[in-house]
């Protein structure tokens, strides 16, 4: 490996020699013929690392193993110092210099010994009886030792080799951990960040344990490790969870343990004891389902746990055993909770036969049927649903018999409550398509939908009035559902009832009442109904909460006008502003919403008209632009490409004033990155066309050579403009002497450039400057006389003062390739290689010879990645 000084002393301490003399052996074992080491890159390693092992053991002693393991423990010890910084921070760790003392080579070498002093302690034949496994066992007693998060954290992804060094002592580590308190793991889960430099420190931890779990004789520790660590898993987004290793490891269709069925039983028995709730997730995860999916789990490297002829998978029986007994435990645990027996009736379809027919016998058993009205409410609502899937899709693989679907029918009515309040809570969902009985015609489903939700709160309210459906929407799941279909079949006197008080209740569900009742009325009585409404004794806010209820069209801004005078902020500020229900020009409730603080939902509409192809008023969605920048609204208002695609079309409306598009173009610069095709193309060409605005870029990114500190304090505003105008620059992609035509003007880029040279020469810019500007040129257009590149921009990167240009001109050549896959012949790499040495030779042939030199530097370097590359991978072409 690459060393650091730190891992030199080390080297040193373990050979007795220094590290010249070390690397000197090394080179001369090297040079032998089938040589162990290999060197290739600056980099040693050690290819048969097991043959290795056994060739080298009988060279090693007790007192080699004494201070191998002084120096291992000191070497694992260590704390990670990325663990100083906040978590969001820690990905650019290097960046701040908090960075391991010793390299990760090294710290995985010393952790792959010790697993191999565990696991083959037969090869060392001149140690004492025991000396290598009682090695690896104190070593990692003493660096696990009192972990606290930090040492677990900084250990990851050496876990699994500690565990298979001292598996025994590894599990009195990680249980001893658990019994603390306050638990390290707690700590180490609440590390865990999301998004593209997200990361995760527990997964060491669980492939540590699923290794030792191929083990029989660690399988139970092992279950009640993961078991208890996912007790205390707070979630997160990782796929890799305590919860989810103890299913993968006992899937009864391929099972990543080594223990017999007897002992998975056993250990399933015992983590019911111990944790009955994460028991009962583990079970029900163990079920058969429609669809199952499994990555396996990490296996030991070292250890001969698995034996040779061990085959991946299970035979029939041996599937059904487990299944058989884990749905018996299943059904077992059910019966204690009313709530795991209702989860478990979702699975009725896919359980063996006998629990099927066991838990159907259960749920119509005289101890259900007694249950309190509320609990057999839970059960029916499932079975019907149930039910209804099967009939669905009856013509499905995974569908029920209809025989079988009959019974639970039957059975459905035995549970079925009486009380209408009851009975139709299952209809007032959020989600329509479960409650739909046939496949098809979902629009003629959802209105039948409705004539029996309206029936259902017919049947409430003639139970128990107006107050009656009141409680009823405070119990079902959408409250906002059983308004409109109040508002579709009460009386007229309901009106009063509902309004205008519910619609400032401090109970969502009541205000969710209130305006799913004045949906439902407008949708069966319309505007007529609306100015019926007595409102003269209503407050302003009750009026617009009413309002922001009818549709978004010019006929409710009227009423509001009406009804609000001229203060109609309790309508515009609280209105939902779906710009789809209006109808024709809507540019009054792009200024309305505008007045009164909602520039994103103006932003919304303005969308809606360029959607609709309404005539655009530039200026207007200019002031919307802007003032969205320094609006309130919360993030959930915000649609970054609808804001895109109205600068788009600004950038291409010729009426468009271009200093305003300059400012919109500048606040907006991170959404013109390229997606959905927007560019900040009138800045790319105010920087092409004018190079007192280029000076003044490249002055707020950079300092100036004349300036040794900076004396005054950088305030965030100065941040943001350096950061904007760093990624202005960057992604500029319109050279210095484009013309209208887009051909290319040689003589204007010179004439550019010279005004750039004189000006960033005054102040200290001209060598970055001009490495920025060689940037750009490579997207300089061809020569019309057939040349790749035009031969102004040639001649200018081949001055003999250019070589600053040139450098930027080849930094962005070879970054302009991006992101890709690795060919492990080197193909792409020869490709381009072969690439730049012909445009080489094209340029030199027209008398360009330093961008010839700079060219071919670019190709070396490819064909140096390309050598590389083969020669890890071991391939060619």
């Amino acid at each position: 490996c690459k060393s650091s000084e730190a891992d030199r002393k080390v080297v040193e301490s373990l050979s007795g020699k220094s590290y010249k003399q070390w690397i000197e052996t090394m080179r001369d074992i090297a040079l032998r013929p089938s040589p162990p080491l290999t060197h290739q890159d600056g980099i040693w390693k050690f290819l048969p690392r097991y043959e290795g092992w056994y060739a080298l053991g009988p060279r090693l002693f007790d007192e080699h193993l004494e201070q191998f393991k002084t120096v291992a423990v000191s070497v694992l010890q260590e704390p990670d110092p990325q663990f100083e910084l906040p978590p969001d921070e820690r990905y650019m760790a290097s960046i701040y210099g908090k960075v391991l003392k010793h390299s990760c080579p090294l710290r995985n070498g010393l952790a792959e010994s010790l697993a191999l002093l565990g696991s083959h302690p037969q090869a060392l034949t001149s140690c004492s009886s025991g000396k290598a496994e009682e090695t690896a066992v104190l070593a990692v007693r003493e660096i696990l030792s009192d972990a606290d998060w930090v040492r677990w954290a900084s250990l990851n992804d050496l876990l699994p080799l500690l565990a298979e060094a001292a598996p025994s002592e590894f599990l009195d580590a990680v249980e001893s951990a658990l019994q603390k308190d306050p638990c390290p793991f707690d700590e180490l889960f609440a590390q865990e960040t999301g998004g593209i430099t997200g990361r995760t420190y527990m997964c060491g931890l669980l492939w540590a344990l699923e290794t030792l779990a191929w083990d029989a004789d660690h399988l139970c520790r092992v279950v009640i490790c993961l078991g208890q660590l996912a007790a205390r898993d707070p979630g997160g987004r990782w796929a890799n969870r305590p919860a989810n290793s103890l299913t993968t490891i006992l899937l009864p269709w391929l099972p990543q343990t080594c223990a017999p069925i007897p002992k998975r039983v056993a250990a399933i028995k015992a983590l019911l004891a111990e944790l009955p709730d994460v028991g009962w997730k583990l079970l029900v995860s163990l079920l058969p389902h429609i669809d199952p999916v499994s990555l396996g789990t990490r296996r030991p490297a070292w250890r001969a746990t698995i034996p040779d002829d061990w085959q991946q998978g299970v035979t029939g029986s041996e599937y059904w055993e487990q299944v058989s007994a884990y749905a018996e435990f299943t059904t077992n645990e059910a019966k204690k909770d009313v709530t795991k027996l209702t989860e478990l009736i979702g699975h009725l379809g896919t359980l063996p036969q006998s629990a099927h027919d066991h838990l159907l016998e259960y749920l119509d058993s005289d101890t259900v049927l007694a249950y309190p009205e509320g609990d057999r409410l839970r059960l029916w609502n499932k079975l019907v649903d149930l039910v209804t899937k099967h009939k669905k899709f009856a013509d499905a693989t995974w569908a029920m018999e209809p025989e079988q679907v009959s019974k639970i029918a039957a059975l459905t009515k035995k549970l079925a409550p009486n009380a209408p309040f009851l009975r139709h809570q299952r209809l007032f969902s959020e989600y329509d398509f479960d409650l739909y009985e046939d496949k098809g015609s979902y629009e003629e489903q959802w209105k039948g939908l409705e004539v029996r939700r309206q029936k259902a709160v017919e049947e409430v309210a003639a139970d128990g009035g107006i107050a009656a459906v009141i409680a009823f929407a405070k119990a079902v799941q959408s409250p906002w559902r059983v308004g409109i279909a109040f508002g579709a079949i009460a009386s007229p006197d309901a009106d009063v009832e509902i309004l205008p008080d519910l619609l400032e209740s401090d109970q969502e569900s009541l205000v969710q009442l209130a305006g799913g009742f004045v949906v439902g009325r407008f949708w069966n009585r319309s505007w007529p109904w609306v100015d019926s409404i007595e409102t003269s004794r209503w407050t302003p806010e009750q009026i617009g909460r009413f309002l922001t209820f009818l549709p978004f069209t010019s006929d409710t801004w009227q009423r509001a006008e009406h009804l609000l005078g001229g203060d109609q902020a309790a309508y515009w500020r609280q209105t939902t502003a779906n710009a789809y229900e209006a109808k024709g020009d809507i540019s009054h409730a792009v200024d309305q919403l505008l007045h009164y603080g909602r520039p994103y939902a103006a932003l919304h509409c303005l969308y809606r008209m360029l959607h609709d192809r309404q005539p655009f008023d530039t200026e207007r969605a200019v002031k919307v632009l802007l003032e969205a920048l320094k609006s309130s609204e919360g993030t959930e208002a915000r649609n970054s490409y609808e804001t895109v695609e109205i600068i788009k079309w600004l950038q291409n409306d010729p009426t468009t004033n271009q200093e305003d598009l300059f400012r919109v173009e500048w606040v907006y610069l991170p959404l013109l990155d390229g997606h959905h095709g927007a560019f900040p193309k009138l800045l790319w060409q105010r920087l092409a066309n004018d190079p007192q605005f280029f000076c003044e870029v490249i002055r707020l990114v950079f300092r100036s050579k004349h300036e040794k500190s900076r004396t005054e304090e950088v305030t965030e505003q100065d941040k943001n403009i350096a950061t904007h105008a760093y990624r202005l620059l960057s992604g500029w992609r319109i050279p210095p002497g484009p013309l209208k035509d887009k051909s290319y003007d040689g003589e204007a880029f010179k004439e550019w450039l010279e005004v750039v040279k004189e000006e960033c020469a005054k102040t200290g810019h001209l060598e970055i400057a001009m490495e920025v500007v060689g940037q750009v040129l490579i997207h300089v257009p061809a020569d019309p006389d057939g040349l790749w590149i035009h031969r102004s921009a040639a001649e200018v990167l081949n001055g003999k003062e250019a070589e600053n240009m040139r450098n930027g001109f080849r930094t962005a050549l070879y970054n302009s390739r991006s992101a890709h896959w690795i060919d492990p012949t080197g193909k792409p790499e020869k490709e381009l290689a072969a690439k730049y040495r012909a445009c080489a030779d094209a340029v030199e042939e027209n008398g360009y010879s330093r961008l010839a030199v700079t060219l071919r530097e670019l190709a070396d370097t490819y064909e140096r990645e390309a050598e590389i590359i083969v020669s890890r991978f071991g391939l060619d072409e």
